[in-house]
């Protein structure tokens, strides 16, 4: 019996099945004709969501060539190119070696990747000397797991092009130590580590998961995980031109709909004359938060009524969550949707709990750096759920969403949110703020605020050590607020009484660090007569802080 690494292929009736990576020594091709354009179409088998059985392939690239050229084959160690794509799914490089060899005949390097049960096609063209596929994806939620179609002909013995489906199972690149590691799958570095040492190994059939390690064994898949169906696009024969029609009018109908006060999941029940955007929508049903379910990236993205643009489109056959503050009748107009079942037209509106089960939090970046991305981190004290929105400097608005669809509650009042701006390499830029969640933001069912770049903010209140310290006769006491408050210092003796008392006023949260902004001691008791050499103390007091250290003066 062949290996999984071997040719498995069974042609029955003009299809091909089977797992295929290597060819056998490839014959000599005959003539064939010039110019013939194939339909490619790769198709995800994995099945689940990602992490749990299913895996996300990265965008692929099917290349045509001849006998010059190889994508890589089991046994052989991995390209630079193709070990690119396989750690970090970036097909650009394998792209740009293709493109540059002379035995290659088409590159198509797609942009999108594919998601488990998904698909993508491309259109490759092959000619004579240039008639075999080969095709490569990463497996994202692995350390260097990829499917590879390598040298697939498509033309038969007499020179005629052939159209088959064909199963692909996974290989591990080599090049990447399978440690199954939370922080090393998948292959690119996570939250700023060094990535695992590479095994110096060749191209051989995926093991796959096992759930040895700390990523569990929904991380496993099973064989095969790709299928690819080639069909040559034959010439069209000549269109008559259409007779047009007798135009026709689609009848206008109306649909009432209850909405509760506060959040509801809608769809649409009609077909509106003109599409709607997140902001008219909102207009439209007097929402202050619309947010859907983005299935590509499995994350919730939220537009709210004080942001500006229009926002994401409003399509027939998608569920929303609304917030409604005032409830009541929303009359929809349009024409019947030409795809969907009349009982499935519309989603009920739903009478809710009163704590809120989605909430965004949505503001304005401000004095970003061109070029840098950020990514804005909202947490919520109470139950330690996090919500994260990445935000290119060139887009300056965010929202960072939280979404339980079996409606149970993310946000009550009184909850504590702490938001902060890292930039990419996850050093705090702005903040972190927090923020106390009240009847309004419930109502509202979201809370707007502004990111400053460089707006950086304490998150405790500290003491800091004296400077100099041994000194003589002046020193510099550096400190940290939270929270803005009234603060004073006061200098004891070894004794504890009270050498001098400095009232530094009210003082903003922030940083006073530096001999411009630390509070400072001329080394003067409250007479203002120069004090003896020798140990004492400082303490700073604020409403809800209190701390106290050690120094000494030296003469």
């Amino acid at each position: 019996d062949p290996t999984p690494a071997e040719i498995a292929v069974t042609i029955q009736g003009g299809m091909v099945t089977g797992p295929a990576m290597e060819m056998p020594e490839m014959p000599m091709m005959p003539e064939m004709p010039a110019g013939v354009e194939f339909k490619v179409t790769l198709t995800n088998l994995t099945e689940g969501t990602p992490g749990a059985g299913g895996q996300i392939f990265s965008p692929p690239i099917f290349v045509t060539h001849g006998h010059g050229f190889s994508i890589g084959a089991s046994g052989e160690a991995a390209s630079a190119e193709l070990t690119e794509l396989a750690e970090t799914g970036n097909n650009g490089p394998l792209a740009e070696l293709a493109m540059g060899s002379d035995a290659v005949g088409s590159v198509d390097a797609l942009g999108a990747p594919v998601l488990p049960g998904g698909f993508v096609s491309a259109m490759v063209t092959a000619s004579s000397g240039m008639g075999y596929l080969s095709l490569a994806t990463m497996l994202v939620q692995t350390n260097d797991g990829i499917v590879l179609g390598n040298s697939l002909p498509l033309f038969d013995e007499d020179g005629n092009p052939r159209s088959f489906t064909m199963d692909l199972i996974s290989y591990d690149a080599g090049t990447e130590e399978n440690n199954e590691l939370v922080t090393h799958v998948p292959g690119p570095p996570f939250d700023g580590m060094e990535r695992a040492p590479t095994e110096g190994g060749v191209i051989a059939p995926h093991p796959g998961i096992a759930g040895t390690a700390d990523v569990g064994a929904a991380f496993g898949w099973t064989e095969p995980t790709a299928s690819v169906t080639v069909a040559p696009v034959g010439e069209m024969p000549p269109v008559e031109p259409p007779v047009e029609p007798e135009p026709t009018v689609e009848p206008t109908h109306m649909f009432e709909m209850a909405l509760a006060p506060g959040l509801n999941m809608i769809s649409l029940p009609l077909m509106p004359a003109e599409s709607y955007t997140a902001s008219s929508f909102a207009d439209m049903i007097d929402a202050t938060v619309v947010i859907q379910l983005d299935t590509a990236m499995q994350q919730f993205v939220g537009f709210t009524a004080d942001q500006e643009g229009d926002g994401f489109a409003i399509e027939g056959g998608k569920g929303y969550i609304v917030n409604v503050p005032g409830g009541g009748m929303v009359t929809f107009t349009g024409t019947a949707w030409g795809n969907t079942v009349e009982d499935a037209a519309a989603a009920p509106s739903v009478q809710l709990p009163s704590t809120a089960w989605a909430f965004v939090v949505s503001g304005d970046l401000l004095e970003t750096e061109a070029g840098v991305s950020y990514t804005v981190v909202a947490r919520n004290h109470r139950t330690g759920e996090v919500a994260t929105r990445l935000v290119s400097s060139d887009y300056k608005e965010f929202n960072a969403v939280w979404a339980d669809l079996t409606r149970k509650s993310v946000i009550e009042a009184g909850d504590k949110l702490e938001v902060t701006l890292l930039d990419e390499w996850d050093n705090i830029v702005s903040g972190p703020f927090t923020h106390k969640v009240g009847i309004e933001d419930l109502r509202n069912a979201y809370l707007s605020l502004a990111l400053t770049v460089g707006d950086v903010h304490p998150a405790e209140t500290i003491l800091g050590q004296n400077f100099p310290n041994p000194f003589n006769p002046e020193t510099w006491i550096p400190y940290q607020l939270e929270k803005s408050a009234d603060v004073s210092l006061q200098i004891y003796d070894t004794s504890g009484g009270i050498v001098r008392t400095i009232d530094l006023g009210f003082k903003s949260q922030g940083f006073y660090m530096t001999r411009s902004t630390a509070a400072y001691w001329d080394g003067r008791n409250n007479m203002g007569e120069q004090v003896a050499s020798g140990v004492y103390f400082y303490s700073l007091q604020t409403p809800d802080f209190s701390a106290t250290r050690k120094m000494l003066i030296l003469k």
